[in-house]
């Protein structure tokens, strides 16, 4: 029972115990006292200071740090080299896990710079993600994990033919401990089970250029990844370890089923879906396993603007008993001057390209409405493509612009993927299809958005049907198309990126290769870097220009 003392101080805590076999919120009586932000109360069942400590009755405490989908961001690593330094000090016996999507895109240095600056952070496991294969698939993955100092771990990530084994092309990563489905650390006495999981939908999210590369592997659907975490949770616990924690770039939907669905895990540090999970809330983060046991899943947003930590009290048995979780902003941290050394050694010192008239916002991926930025970034496309048309999604920018000096690193933070642009030969109606499929796709996966352009303008109607297309000439003359009834014998040249190629979720008319013109020089990254130069150093005003307008 909760003293009058225990819930003034305890406004936002939770403290599960055993009753009658179960497990339960002992403050259930106290539901006016109750809020989804879980704070560590006075307990006679954990103390002192350390992140990880035994008490006489065996509980056993650690804290974790824990990110996800940073993309490829190099100040967030900056940053996060900070708050791991500081984070290590105070808690020694904590882990630091990442979930995922650390790099991005086919620039090769960058990559390597960010495996680099992942060893320098402390990492005690982290798990693919599927941008972590936007560098030749799985043979660039392997290259990367060439210079990996931390343990990267996959279950669900295997061999399409396991009679060719020798060939797997990340073989050599497993033979060297690098890669692995699990691995065990023991902490204070404690034994602490890891398992690492990439998305079930890995190939749905990479880009054309990076599919030829991992054609000789395959991941595990839902059930069967469930299934294996099930097994690999069982041999763990015939070893003794009872704290299971799953480095997962599943997604929120499918961490939380398996949360639900398999005994025996703790902790899933889950990434992929760009929740931002604060505190712990009973159904959003916060399940029972088939066994009655407490299980929570972390994200920590996107695009390493916030990082988590998560501060949990388990039983001699391994139950959680008590759980604090909270995400604290990483831009707000200073940078590592090691790191950023290391980052300048590695790729160059950053070079003014160009002024930005006034700060830029990026916006998500899934409004149907103009982006300033995708908008721009589609123009730089054109002007280096020969296109009549370019389209671009707006998950492709990944940052905001702020007014004032940009460099070339700002380009390679702002657009991290690299990607290939090539021009297709499309109709009328392929153009059409495809506007109205994207905004469809919207509403059903929570992603795509309106499809952002160049050399067109068009209007979504109040039935969510594009309408009032013209394609604008560089002379300013515009084209009208039939948008009613378009024509599959007009064509045009419209240019777009390998990852669009890919044709996933509402895009899929846009996966032709048979239909390619021809491959631009330059990619992505380097149009943007040279299209701010062209402007020879007059300050650039990026905003709305009304090619996309919704209704």
């Amino acid at each position: 029972m909760l003293t009058i003392k225990q819930i003034l101080d305890f406004t936002c805590f939770i403290q599960v115990t055993e009753a009658a076999g179960s497990y339960m919120y002992i403050n259930n009586n106290f539901n006016s006292f109750y809020t989804p932000k879980i704070k560590f109360g006075q307990s006679s069942q954990a103390s002192g200071n350390a992140s990880s400590n035994r008490s006489s009755n065996d509980t056993f405490r650690q804290k974790t740090l824990y990110g996800n989908d940073f993309h490829g961001h190099l100040k967030a690593f900056r940053k996060f080299k900070t708050v791991s330094d500081r984070f290590k000090l105070e808690n020694p016996g904590g882990d630091v896990i990442l979930s995922g999507d650390e790099w991005v895109g086919s620039g090769r240095d960058k990559n390597i710079a960010i495996v680099k600056m992942m060893n320098m952070c402390n990492i005690t496991a982290a798990a693919p993600g599927n941008h972590n294969m936007d560098y030749k698939g799985a043979e660039g993955l392997s290259e990367m994990l060439d210079y990996a100092k931390f343990k990267t771990l996959a279950l669900n990530l295997q061999p399409k033919d396991s009679t060719k084994i020798a060939s797997y092309p990340l073989k050599d990563d497993i033979d060297a401990g690098r890669l692995a489905s699990s691995m065990v650390v023991e902490e204070n006495g404690r034994k602490i089970g890891y398992i690492g999981l990439v998305p079930v939908d890995l190939f749905s999210r990479l880009s054309t250029q990076s599919q030829e590369g991992a054609k000789d592997v395959k991941v595990l659907n839902l059930k069967e990844t469930e299934d294996a975490v099930r097994k690999e949770v069982e041999k763990l616990e015939k070893q003794g370890v009872n704290i299971i924690k799953l480095v997962s770039h599943l997604g929120i939907d499918a961490s939380s089923q398996i949360a639900k669905n398999v005994a025996g895990i703790d902790i899933i540090n889950d990434g992929h879906s760009h929740d931002t999970l604060e505190g712990l809330t009973e159904g959003k983060n916060l399940f029972k396993s088939p066994r009655g046991e407490w299980v929570i899943v972390t994200q920590a947003g996107k695009n390493g603007h916030s990082y988590g930590v998560l501060d949990v009290v388990y039983d001699k048995y391994g139950r959680i008993i008590q759980a604090k979780n909270e995400i604290k902003n990483l831009d707000k941290e200073p940078e590592n001057l090691v790191v950023k050394t290391m980052e300048n050694i590695s790729l160059g010192t950053p070079q003014t390209i160009g002024v930005i008239a006034h700060d830029v916002k990026s916006k998500p991926e899934t409004v149907l409405e103009e982006s300033p930025l995708s908008a721009f970034l589609s123009d730089a496309y054109r002007k280096f493509s020969d296109a009549d048309i370019v389209f671009n999604n707006m998950g492709g920018i990944r940052a905001s612009l702020p007014a004032g000096p940009v460099t070339d690193r700002d380009i390679m933070d702002l657009m991290p993927f690299y990607n290939d642009v090539n021009v297709y030969k499309l109709s009328e109606k392929d153009i059409v299809d495809v506007l109205n499929n994207a905004i469809k796709a919207t509403s059903k996966y929570h992603r795509t958005g309106a499809l952002q352009v160049s050399g067109l303008r068009y209007k979504i109607g109040k039935d969510d049907r594009v309408k009032d297309i013209v394609v604008v000439k560089e002379d300013g003359t515009q084209v009208p198309l039939n948008w009613q009834n378009p024509s599959s014998d007009k064509f045009f040249k419209v240019a777009y990126n390998t990852f669009v190629a890919g044709g996933s979720e509402g895009l899929e008319a846009l996966a032709c290769p048979e239909k390619i013109i021809h491959k631009c020089e330059k990619n992505e990254t380097q149009m943007l870097i040279d299209y701010i130069k062209s402007f020879n150093g007059q300050p650039i005003d990026i905003h709305e220009d009304g090619r996309i307008i919704h209704e």
